[in-house]
């Protein structure tokens, strides 16, 4: 027997993930792709697929329904549209999506966020559900769960009738949920995000010779996991602040690493007495374009924009590329630098063989950064 409808709202690897647990789990399920606003109902088939990459970059046969007809049945709706627009722009993006759909909720339905908007912004999404849906808090539950760091509880903000949401929840996830008011789970979710980034930038700091290493490694992935977050809190803070003043200043830390990296790698070279226009760089990293946040998307780019800069041969790759077009496996004319971004890229590197290996020269884009020849 299926048990209750759950819609995902939107095309991305967070919603994806969830989607999976809930087919597990035996709910009728739908993922909603928000540029066009067509719902694709999911069957187990979709299970055979590993990621929302694989499963959008193949030729499926997902059926298709219409979006009145799928928010009309659907009990437990998640709300986490990939972000495409510039951060000062995200509260009215989201806003636009949530106004065609909050018509269609009906009574008694629980919407799940999954989404960033900085200091107040999940009280105002709150109130502009309320009002298009023409629902009162008693006919309607909100739930702000932001993805928090592999901790114990889960911190969640709660309006309205949501007893039924956070037991569907911890059900689907297997995680504790502790509700909250609005403010206060966005207060703990922001203090979360600085605390961690604040670790990063200490570390940027204090290790900046070459010669010293931390006992973890952090990777340039990690470092801007929750840049968008960090973005948020420091765009919708209000001016003169200390929260404004120190959400800025791990800010541009933060956003100095990339520079700081293509110093690192400049300085090699130099060392190394080698001219740029004979080295080739590969950036070895393996971002999804589909998660809700676009940190990776943002912080690839700048950087591979600052090498290109100072070298003419850039690539940036995904490891699986990497190993298919069997870069480092046949004969290099030029030195070769592969840039590992992740943890998880840098391991898949360490398992190649690499012929030439003279002429191959890995870093780890860690903090500080460290080389392997």
């Amino acid at each position: 027997m299926e048990k209750t409808w759950f819609t995902v709202y939107g095309l991305s690897t967070e919603g994806y993930e969830i989607t999976l647990k809930a087919l597990e789990k035996g709910y009728t399920v739908s993922i909603v792709d928000e540029k066009l606003n067509s719902p694709i109902k999911f069957s187990k088939r979709i299970l055979n697929y590993k990621s929302v990459d694989e499963f959008f970059g193949e030729e499926n046969l997902a059926e298709i329904t219409s979006l009145d007809e799928v928010i009309a049945k659907t009990k437990f709706i998640l709300f986490c549209p990939k972000i495409r627009c510039e951060i000062e722009e995200v509260q009215n993006y989201y806003e636009k999506m949530l106004r065609e759909v909050s018509q269609k909720i009906v009574k008694y339905s629980i919407v799940f966020f999954w989404i960033p908007l900085g200091e107040n912004g999940q009280e105002r999404i709150a109130r502009i559900v309320y009002d298009y849906s023409g629902l009162k808090e008693n006919e309607l539950g909100i739930i702000f769960l932001p993805p928090f760091f592999e901790t114990d509880t889960n911190y969640a903000g709660t309006i309205g009738n949501v007893e039924e949401g956070i037991k569907f929840w911890r059900e689907l996830a297997n995680v504790n949920i502790s509700p909250l008011t609005l403010e206060k789970a966005e207060r703990k979710f922001s203090l979360m995000v600085l605390e961690k980034i604040s670790r990063y930038t200490t570390q940027m700091i204090t290790l900046s010779d070459k010669d010293i290493s931390s006992e973890s490694q952090h990777y340039f992935n990690d470092i801007f996991s929750y840049y968008t977050d960090l973005k948020l809190i420091y765009y919708t803070t209000k001016r003169g602040t200390p929260l404004k003043s120190f959400s800025g200043t791990l800010l541009r830390n933060i956003e100095s690493y990339p520079k700081n990296l293509v110093n690192y790698i400049k300085n090699i070279v130099k060392e190394k007495k080698l001219k740029p226009s004979r080295v080739r760089v590969i950036v070895l990293w393996s971002k999804s374009s589909y998660h809700v946040r676009p940190d990776f998307d943002e912080a690839g780019n700048k950087f591979m924009i600052m090498l290109q800069d100072v070298f003419p041969d850039v690539q940036l790759l995904s490891s699986d590329q990497l190993l298919h077009k069997k870069l480092l496996t046949t004969f290099n004319r030029n030195i070769c630098i592969v840039v590992a971004c992740s943890e998880k890229d840098f391991r898949v590197l360490e398992q190649q063989s690499i012929q030439s290996r003279d002429k191959v020269m890995v870093i780890k884009a860690t903090l500080p950064p460290s080389r392997l020849e």
